[in-house]
């Protein structure tokens, strides 16, 4: 039995490391940047002025700056093109960030009394603005590399868990208590009806070579997974006489125009024979409903009284395959007597 690899949980950091690194080497470069500019200003001989209220003004002003970049880079709606939304999110920083600074500046400058001054507001202007570029600009990069991290991990986990999901399927088309419980049932039908076993034989052979064909693709049309789900419903009711109802809606969508997630609906269809009651007299109802760009497979929820333990590897395998294939999750939800399986569905 495989176990499907997970992104490892990355530790969360206290409220105040969080807060208190910006805090810190924002007022590092500050008092840098102050003292940098104290010594351009300085003749040879004469005294080092330096102000010790500048750096904190500038520690300010650069918090302000990256608080906005990252309420813009939340609050911005998301595009394909990361790029993209980078560069609005810095150009609208720095628009939001001139403008602020620059209300601020004259609100004070007026209260205080001085005289306005139109070439000191430019100067002051392409401060800000440069200051806005500066710490966005490397606030972003951060992000950047940080999700280019995230993406290259995902990547990795993603390889691992085809790897064993290839094995797992490999597993199940070897499984000996499926292939031993069809054949016995196949050899009682030869001896009393010829037909029916003829009919069986043919679907039997029909499963087997789908599922050897879903090692070469991930991802194959929702007619085929229905021509399967139809096979396969018809093993089972011939196993268990008739214990099972199938329905299926394609909908208004074309079954052959859409891509589903290769064996989503064996597995699907497992997950309701393992943890389900059925009988003939009360068959276990199944519907399998297309709409839109979503599959639902929804049946009754009738749990078993000694159901083996769930170990959640089915479901796990196709949400892993979903975010790798459609960047889209599944959903499973268990409510009013009904469990309801969600899948993806992708136009060619």
């Amino acid at each position: 039995m495989t176990m499907a690899v997970s992104a490892p949980v990355q530790p969360v950091a206290p409220l105040w490391l969080r807060l208190g690194k910006p805090v810190v080497g924002m007022l590092l470069f500050a008092h840098l940047f102050w003292l940098y500019v104290a010594l351009l200003q300085t003749a040879p001989g004469d005294a080092l002025h330096y102000y010790f209220d500048a750096p904190i003004w500038l520690t300010l002003q650069g918090l302000l700056a990256l608080a906005l970049t990252r309420l813009l880079q939340r609050r911005l709606p998301k595009r394909p093109n990361q790029s993209v939304h980078y560069l609005q999110t810095l150009l609208l920083g720095m628009l939001l960030f001139v403008g602020l600074m620059t209300l601020l500046q004259q609100g004070l400058e007026q209260l205080q009394g001085y005289s306005f001054s139109a070439t000191l507001l430019l100067k002051n202007m392409l401060m800000y603005a440069l200051l806005q570029l500066l710490v966005g600009g490397f606030v972003l990069l951060l992000q950047a590399l940080k999700e280019q991290r995230q993406q290259a991990e995902q990547l990795l986990i993603a390889e691992k868990n085809a790897a064993e999901q290839q094995l797992q399927l490999l597993q199940q088309q070897l499984d000996p208590h499926f292939l031993f419980n069809n054949l016995n049932v196949l050899s009682a039908l030869i001896h009393k009806n010829p037909d029916d076993a003829e009919d069986f034989l043919a679907k039997f052979t029909a499963i087997y070579r789908y599922q050897l064909q879903l090692q070469a693709t991930p991802l194959v049309t929702l007619a085929q997974e229905l021509a399967f789900a139809k096979d396969y419903l018809a093993l089972l009711n011939q196993r268990f006489a008739n214990s099972y109802l199938l329905e299926i809606e394609p909908g208004s969508i074309s079954p052959d125009q859409q891509l589903v997630l290769a064996g989503a609906l064996q597995l699907a269809l497992e997950n309701v024979v393992k943890h389900n009651e059925a009988s003939p007299a009360e068959p276990l109802h199944i519907q399998i409903r297309a709409e839109g760009d979503l599959l639902t497979v929804r049946n009754t929820l009738r749990p078993k009284l000694y159901a083996p333990e769930s170990t959640g590897l089915g479901l796990k395998n196709l949400q892993q395959r979903a975010l790798v294939l459609f960047k889209r999750d599944i959903q499973v939800t268990q409510q009013q007597g009904e469990f309801c399986l969600v899948l993806p569905l992708s136009a060619l």
